[in-house]
Formats: C-alpha cells, structure tokens, sequence
C-alpha cells in the first residue's frame, strides 16, 4: 500500500514539475501549487485517497529540469520527497527518474494546471489527472472546466476526490 501511495504521491509531483518545465505561454510554473482535485481511473482505497493537501514547492534548475519538494501523510507520519522532472522534446510533457511521463495542460482560468499521467501500476494501467492552482482559494469555473476534462478521457465523476487546504505539515 505504502509503494501505491508514493506512486500516486510521485504522479503529483511528477505534475507539478513538468508545469513548472513546460511554462506554457510563458508563466512561470516555480513556485508554490496546490493540489485542488484528484481522480484516477481506478478506484482508490479510502485510506489512499489525500484527505488533505499539502502545498508543493517546485524549483527551477540550473540544467532546465525542476525540483518538486512536496509533504504526505502516511500511516500517520509525516512523509517528505523530493523529485527532480527532466524536461523532454514535447515542452508540454515531462519525465521524471522514475519514467514516468507527465502532460501539463494549461487552463482558461488563470494560475490553474492540469497534471495528466498514463503510467502502469503494478502491471496496471492508470490514469490519474490533477487539477493544481496558485492559490489555496476555491474556484468554480476551474472545477468545472477540470470536470469537462475528466469526461473527455472518461474518468468517472465518482472517484474525484477534492482535499482540503493545509499548511505546510510539521514533521513527525
């Protein structure tokens, strides 16, 4: 359970760093993002499921890759990575040491990526989309346009799940 949770946990991070690589139209991705939504393409058992998120930091590099640093709770204890994206030909996709390959898709609303990942699990297929923004704040129009994404690469509404908004986590 513990190696889904860091695979799901890497997908996000994963995410967060290809936005920051493929700066789409010229924003910056560096900085911190916070994780709005979540859906897989498959059913996640509830103690996977991210109750609560926690801010992602990504930081740009020397050689053009990020480094996302992100926090997770796991079994109660409080869980730190650090993955480095490695930009790829296709400014819109990134990959990370892991292998695994992740597409940015910039949004209408301002300050609002989605995070979109195919990648096996377990010899499973998976799809997992993240809908990441600027700003801890609720938005509606983005939700909603995340929604119509998620219906595009059929991903059942039922196993979206939206955490709610913490500070960064003290370790322990």
């Amino acid at each position: 359970m513990k190696t889904l949770a860091c695979t799901i946990l890497l997908f996000s991070l994963v995410a967060s760093l290809q936005a920051q690589d493929a700066e789409p139209e010229g924003h910056n991705m560096e900085g911190t993002w916070y994780l709005k939504a979540m859906v897989t393409s498959k059913k996640m058992p509830e103690t996977m499921k991210p109750k609560k998120s926690y801010p992602v930091t990504m930081t740009a590099l020397d050689n053009g890759n990020y480094e996302v640093q992100l926090s997770f709770f796991y079994k109660d204890k409080c869980e730190e990575k650090t993955i480095e994206m490695q930009r790829t030909k296709d400014p819109k996709k990134f990959k990370t040491t892991q292998n695994i390959i992740v597409s940015v898709q910039e949004m209408s609303v301002k300050d609002h990526f989605i995070f979109y990942i195919e990648h096996q699990v377990f010899g499973m297929p998976i799809r997992i989309a993240k809908l990441l923004a600027r700003t801890p704040e609720e938005n509606p129009e983005a939700l909603g346009e995340f929604k119509k994404f998620m219906k595009r690469k059929k991903l059942n509404v039922e196993y979206l799940v939206i955490p709610q908004q913490s500070g960064f986590p003290e370790a322990g």
